[in-house]
């Protein structure tokens, strides 16, 4: 189980229903929570999309980078798709050297990590954590992410500065799930039980408010959190720091 999960067992991913609603996306008012399970190898030739699904959803379920998803099935930004239409899974390689250049400074309103070595990434002072709550179990062995122990008074806030491309419904034992795109190469996930303040298509600032653990809810609560690089997950300390 592992988004924030978005995943938590090698490569699996937590399965996201998304509803990207201003940038492009199925609208999903209020589906009810339908199983998908974590998908493991060997990838599906093809998937039927759902009410609530969108192209992020399933580029992150499947491990996918989503431009590459986008480009393998005829699809332009913003990549509207529709329930009951079929993409085809099997990628096409690697994003073209247009769809990969790196980000300049100024890309969304903040510096990106910059690259220091094949797989890495020198930690910038635009990223910070989520929280300030202690970590339960760190990213490695298993998690593709990093888990916090949330308790009354905890807020989950965003990483970076972008826009949310998904808050609703998540999987896998979490009620909710929240993905921030922070550029191309960029995504952020929060798995947690605690219900989202932001919606799809909000633009939010770095340390901006995402959820907030109240006296009512049950405790302790967990946020899973984590950070995904062309479709890839990183290790989020890479990125933010120690």
């Amino acid at each position: 189980m592992a988004v924030v999960t978005f995943r938590i067992t090698g490569r699996v991913a937590l399965t996201a229903l998304i509803a990207f609603a201003n940038i492009g996306c199925v609208e999903h008012g209020q589906p009810p929570v339908v199983e998908r399970s974590p998908v493991f190898s060997p990838l599906p030739e093809t998937y039927l999309v759902h009410v609530g699904d969108s192209l992020y959803s399933i580029a992150w379920r499947f491990d996918l980078d989503f431009r590459v998803l986008a480009r393998s099935n005829g699809l332009r930004s913003p990549y509207i798709i529709q329930p009951g239409q079929r993409l085809r899974l099997s990628i096409q390689g690697k994003p073209t050297i247009a769809e990969t250049r790196i980000p300049s400074p100024r890309d969304n309103g903040n510096p990106l990590p910059r690259r220091t070595g094949p797989g890495l990434v020198a930690h910038s002072s635009a990223w910070q954590w989520p929280t300030d709550a202690p970590v339960s179990k760190e990213y490695g062995r298993g998690n593709s992410g990093i888990d916090f122990a949330l308790a009354t008074g905890h807020r989950v806030r965003a990483a970076a500065a972008g826009t949310v491309v998904y808050s609703g419904n998540g999987l896998g034992g979490y009620r909710h799930l929240t993905i921030i795109k922070h550029s191309d190469a960029y995504l952020s996930a929060y798995s947690l039980n605690v219900a989202p303040s932001v919606a799809e298509g909000d633009s939010i600032e770095a340390g901006g408010l995402i959820a907030h653990v109240g006296g009512r809810g049950p405790a302790p609560q967990t946020l899973h959190f984590e950070i995904r690089k062309e479709g890839d997950p990183v290790s989020p300390r890479a990125v933010i720091g120690p």
